[in-house]
């Protein structure tokens, strides 16, 4: 696959050492710095742990009450919150765009190709808000949610990445990455025995279930008649149970 430069990531909020009173001149760097740096670039605790290499169990020790006045236990994870901290220009994670950032740009290519595929059904899937939300693997409404103008919701770690990745496909592929997007989304629909259509609300419920026929129609017993019941099974002995040799409780001789 062919990998295609698309310009140096956006950088994140440069962050003032004496605003955040980290003196790492005078002092090595601790627990609670991490928690400095986590509060000022306004990461999550899974991209600040991505950012330095941390384990989610690192994570914890060192920012734990007990430990957070403490030097740092690797050497390395403490150069690299120094490095971070005076030199904000090392930092490597992306600026994530706003649904608001790539909206527009969703929008304007889902209509050329919804002008391209006039009369075969396939508009109806590209435009508005609400394929943008399915499309982001989201509920309708999450996507007037995002876009508010006066307090756009917050957006999942996951989505934010997906919209990362949904940007520069269509910057670099055009109408044809948005039809493989849509394509991709309807087998995944589908796995999930779903139709992706614009009476779909959601993946997480049934209303996008495709109706299907029961294979096999109730029983019809005339009037006053009872369902007989099942005969009681004889119980197993240890050698007819499939599984006796697993249980750790069952006796050996």
């Amino acid at each position: 696959m062919k990998l295609t430069w698309t310009g140096p990531m956006a950088p994140l909020l440069v962050p003032d050492t004496d605003t955040l009173h980290l003196d790492l001149d005078d002092r090595p760097v601790c627990g609670q710095d991490l928690l400095f740096l986590q509060q000022w670039y306004k990461l999550s605790r899974t991209d600040l742990c991505y950012l330095l290499g941390l384990t989610d169990m690192k994570w914890c020790y060192y920012t734990n009450p007990q430990h957070v006045q403490e030097p740092l236990g690797d050497p390395a994870v403490s150069l690299l919150v120094w490095v971070l901290a005076h030199y904000p220009e090392t930092v490597f994670l992306p600026s994530f765009p706003t649904a608001a950032e790539v909206y527009p740009l969703y929008e304007r290519l889902a209509e050329q190709g919804a002008q391209r595929s006039h009369g075969r059904g396939r508009d109806r899937l590209y435009l508005g808000r609400t394929a943008f939300s399915l499309l982001l693997g989201r509920e309708i409404g999450s996507a007037s949610r995002w876009l508010s103008e006066t307090q756009p919701a917050t957006i999942a770690p996951t989505v934010a990445r997906l919209l990362f990745v949904l940007k520069t496909l269509l910057q670099n592929h055009g109408v044809a990455g948005l039809d493989a997007w849509v394509e991709q989304a309807q087998l995944e629909a589908q796995a999930r025995g779903l139709a992706l259509h614009d009476k779909m609300t959601s993946w997480f419920r049934g209303d996008g279930e495709r109706k299907v026929a029961n294979p096999r129609p109730p029983v019809q017993r005339p009037p006053g008649t009872r369902k007989k019941s099942k005969k009681e099974t004889p119980k197993a002995t240890p050698k007819e149970t499939p599984d006796a040799a697993d249980n750790p409780t069952q006796a050996t001789g």
